[in-house]
C-alpha cells in the first residue's frame, strides 16, 4: 500500500469508527461550532426546494454564461426576499436548485409559503423583464417540513459548505418535480393543512362578482411507492407584502 493510500485508509477508518455526533439547534450560526468530519448540525424546519426547471434548455439555447447568470440572478431574488426573516438561510443545493430553510416547528410553515409566493411574484411579474432574455426561463418550488442534518465538506467556519440530508428535502424535491406551469408552488398535505385561511382562500372577481375561492389544487402523486396528495398553486403575493 502506498503512502497516499495508507493516509486515505486511516482517514476513512477514523470516520467509519467514530460515532457521528451533532449539534441540535435552529440557529445556523452554530455551524461555526461543528467540526469538519464527524460532527454535524441538526435542526427542524420548513424546506423550500426551488429549481430552475429547464436548465438544459437554457444551456442549449443561450449557453453556459447565460445559465450561470440566471442562477446568480435567482440567488439575488431569494436572498432579498428572505433578508428580513430572522434565522432563515439559503443553500446552493445544486447547479439548478436552492434550499431555503426556515428553522422552527410548524409555525415556520406559514412564513415559508409566504416567502415562496413572494419569490414567485418577483420572478414572474415584478422582475420579469430582467429575466426576459433568458430563453424559456421556468421555475418551480416544493415545500415540506421535517428534520435535516448538515455535514461540513470544507474545514472552514462558514455554513455555505454544508451538505444537507433529510427525508423532507427529498419529498420537497419530488413535489417540485410535479409542479408544472401554471403551478409554481407545491406543498405537502401536512403543510397545506397547517395553513391559515389567508393562505388558502383568496378573493377573486368571477363574472363581475367578488367571491372567495380556494387557491390550491389537490393532486395525487406517488412518493416511495405510496399514493399521496400534494397541493399546488400559482397564487402570488407582492414582493414587499408582509
Amino acid at each position: 500500500m502506498t503512502e497516499r493510500e495508507q493516509t486515505l485508509k486511516e482517514k476513512l477508518t477514523k470516520y467509519s469508527e467514530a460515532e457521528f455526533d451533532y449539534i441540535e439547534t435552529k440557529d445556523i450560526t452554530r455551524a461555526e461550532d461543528i467540526d469538519y468530519g464527524c460532527t454535524g448540525i441538526y435542526m427542524e424546519g420548513t424546506i423550500v426546494y426551488l429549481e430552475i426547471k429547464n436548465l438544459p434548455y437554457i444551456l442549449k439555447e443561450s449557453g453556459r454564461r447565460k445559465a450561470a447568470q440566471a442562477y446568480t440572478m435567482m440567488h439575488a431574488v431569494i436572498t432579498s426576499v428572505i433578508e428580513k426573516q430572522q434565522g432563515v438561510f439559503v443553500n446552493c443545493f445544486s447547479p439548478s436548485a436552492f434550499l431555503i430553510v426556515f428553522p422552527g416547528k410548524e409555525e415556520s410553515n406559514k412564513e415559508a409559503v409566504k416567502c415562496a409566493m413572494r419569490i414567485s411574484n418577483a420572478l414572474s411579474e415584478t422582475f420579469m423583464h430582467q429575466f426576459s432574455d433568458i430563453a424559456g426561463f421556468e421555475f418551480a418550488m416544493g415545500i415540506d417540513h421535517g428534520h435535516i442534518m448538515g455535514s461540513k465538506n470544507l474545514s472552514d467556519n462558514g455554513y455555505n459548505h454544508i451538505s444537507w440530508f433529510g427525508s423532507c428535502i427529498y419529498k420537497a424535491m419530488r413535489i417540485c418535480k410535479e409542479c408544472a406551469r401554471p403551478f409554481y408552488i407545491g406543498v405537502s398535505g401536512s403543510i397545506y393543512h397547517n395553513l391559515d385561511e389567508e393562505l388558502r382562500i383568496a378573493e377573486r372577481r368571477i363574472l363581475g362578482i367578488k367571491k372567495k375561492v380556494e387557491i390550491w389544487t389537490k393532486v395525487t402523486y406517488q412518493y416511495e411507492n405510496v399514493k399521496k396528495h400534494l397541493y399546488q398553486t400559482n397564487h402570488k403575493i407582492s414582493f414587499e407584502e408582509e
